[in-house]
């Protein structure tokens, strides 16, 4: 049982469209069927339309897995914890299901969406639909790079996919995702040398800055954990959203196991012994946080009976 969803090893498409859903009491057989349909749905779609890169995935949370899938569990699929420090907060968000469309078309991602949630109809409550897209060429709205350290080619396998070692999941990936909403104004006004310190790396360049300069605040000196000499990974779906009132970064995170990116979540809310978090905290804030796993397709495919 190892073929995995397309979306989350593929390259991140222009567009993105995320959708998160609780499942509606006593429709978890429908809803089952529905999603067990989607990469089917996406297949069709992207030959009628063309675009073989149209790809998604469908992850389920620790809430909606027993109704849906049985009693046996990924072994690290539990609710999202909300995490507090002072004035910074990253909230639990209610949601049963997670759909990630991507591609290198809006309509495309727009057309997919309409199809499944035509399927899921009214056994799902729509909790959030975000449109994302590519910013100036992988950037995110602070105008720095975003997702340099993001494994690349065959390394995103390794990652993402659980393995052996929870066998009754292999293919399948964890996923945690938040919104975060940019205080675009605030940021725009430091100077650029300030905002590369926020950050820790360059901002034309995206060359890290060197350790004499770059602060303990800065957000890569939080979020870069080395671990017996291996740095923690995850692979990264990240894009911008928004509007002109209303903007900032989607994040999703897909890995094999979900801790890594509980640590690094907890050193950018939480203040270590000497006081520090993560100073990007104080220009954006995470508004939603939910965690899902995306099961393998002979899984998805078995559930529907």
């Amino acid at each position: 049982m190892t073929e995995p969803q397309a979306a989350i090893c593929a390259d991140t498409g222009d567009f993105g469209l995320f959708l998160t859903l609780t499942v509606v009491e006593g429709k978890a057989s429908s809803v089952r069927r529905a999603i067990a349909d989607f990469p089917r749905m996406t297949a069709d779609l992207g030959k009628e339309l063309a675009e073989p890169r149209l790809t998604g995935a469908v992850a389920i949370g620790a809430s909606a897995w027993p109704s849906l899938f049985g009693d046996r569990m990924p072994r690290g699929l539990v609710p999202f914890a909300a995490l507090d420090d002072g004035p910074r907060h990253a909230p639990a968000t209610p949601a049963d299901l997670f759909i990630h469309i991507h591609s290198p078309r809006h309509d495309a991602n727009f057309l997919l969406a309409r199809r499944v949630m035509g399927r899921l109809g009214g056994h799902v409550r729509l909790i959030e639909e975000v449109h994302g897209f590519k910013y100036l060429g992988g950037r995110d709205l602070t105008g720095f790079v975003d997702g340099t350290e993001n494994p690349k080619d065959g390394e995103r396998a390794e990652v993402a996919l659980v393995g052996d070692e929870d066998p009754a999941f292999a293919g399948g990936s964890y996923v945690s995702l938040q919104r975060y909403v940019h205080d675009l104004p605030r940021w725009e006004g430091n100077p650029v040398a300030e905002q590369e310190k926020t950050i820790g790396r360059t901002k034309d360049g995206d060359e890290e800055l060197a350790d004499d300069v770059k602060p303990p605040t800065a957000h890569i000196a939080r979020v870069v954990i080395e671990e017996n000499g291996e740095e923690l990974e995850v692979v990264r779906h990240s894009m911008p959203y928004g509007t002109t009132s209303e903007s900032g970064l989607y994040f999703i995170a897909y890995c094999r196991d979900p801790t890594p990116f509980r640590r690094m979540l907890t050193r950018m809310v939480q203040r270590d012994g000497e006081g520090h978090y993560d100073r990007l905290l104080d220009f954006t804030r995470p508004v939603t946080g939910a965690s899902f796993f995306a099961p393998p397709i002979p899984l998805l495919r078995d559930a529907a009976g």
